[in-house]
């Protein structure tokens, strides 16, 4: 109840005209983009004539985020709000419901045809942009909806569309040639929770993880014993550690492994949920995939 409370405080003071003052106070639309991945296309997309403000700062974990006052303040302060959906962003789509139709939000993952989703005990994975290629998909989602907020750049964002369907397909063609060098056996990715699903099935990987699609998902020892028994049934010598989950986890499964006689590698860092030290979403897939195919070649 209380948080209810704080939420209609906030909207009395957005209505009363007590808002704190945002950069919508510019010539520009602002645009509030959930995670570091949707903020990166809606920018490419939009170019000059919008600002994007970030839900989830950079380099956090969307799986625990949690609305505060000052967030629902700048969600109703902002044009649009562009978020994944599909329980990614933790209490995100909880936030929305309480504030109604104040600001337009549209959700990416609603935009998916069905048979393109992935789901695992009837729960569905939202970590769609792990295929480059159904990114596409969102890149034409997110310029229709500039263009409706604002159709006189109508030209400018269909511009821009084309310049990052071309860099997606450039992308998707330099992902799939590296996978080439992992001998089909070695493809196998097992990572702290379950992110991959989507790279996996687009780019012929064996996806693993200890924790389910949340990184909030509990973690049994029973889990971690029946994941090191398919390791072993497989022969998989090398685990993955993920930017915004806590290594211990991981960590665990190669100590149990070891006690078991069965010795596996970290074979480096991958960005599941966040673009970290890249800047783009080109860079960071790359980051990806290469980091995958370091460890899991023969080179």
């Amino acid at each position: 109840m209380k948080k209810i409370y704080l939420v209609f405080i906030i909207l009395l003071f957005v209505f009363t005209g007590c808002q704190v003052k945002t950069i919508k106070d510019k010539d520009k639309s602002v645009i509030m983009c959930s995670t570091e991945v949707i903020d990166d296309l809606v920018r490419a997309v939009g170019g000059d004539f919008i600002e994007t403000s970030l839900a989830i700062k950079s380099g956090n974990d969307p799986h625990s985020f949690s609305a505060t006052e000052r967030d629902i303040i700048r969600i109703t302060d902002s044009s649009l709000i562009v978020y994944n959906g599909g329980g990614l962003e933790g209490r995100l789509e909880w936030a929305l419901s309480k504030i109604g139709n104040i600001t337009p939000a549209v959700s990416i993952i609603k935009n998916i045809p069905e048979d393109k989703l992935i789901y695992k005990d009837k729960v569905l994975n939202p970590h769609i942009w792990h295929d480059a290629m159904l990114w596409k998909s969102v890149v034409t989602f997110i310029a229709d909806n500039l263009v409706k907020m604002n159709e006189e750049n109508k030209q400018v964002y269909y511009q821009n569309e084309e310049i990052v369907l071309y860099t997606l397909t450039s992308l998707d063609k330099y992902i799939k040639e590296q996978v080439a060098l992992i001998p089909k056996e070695k493809r196998v990715l097992v990572t702290e929770h379950d992110a991959f699903a989507y790279f996996g099935k687009a780019y012929g990987f064996e996806t693993l993880s200890i924790q389910g699609i949340s990184t909030y998902s509990e973690v049994y020892s029973i889990d971690i014993n029946e994941l090191a028994d398919i390791l072993i049934e497989k022969n998989v010598d090398t685990i993955f550690l993920e930017a915004t989950v806590p290594a211990r986890n991981i960590k665990l499964l190669q100590s149990t492994l070891k006690a078991r006689g069965h010795f596996v590698k970290i074979g480096g860092t991958l960005y599941a949920d966040t673009l970290g030290h890249n800047n783009t979403y080109d860079k960071m897939m790359r980051h990806n995939i290469d980091t995958i195919v370091r460890a899991l070649s023969n080179k």
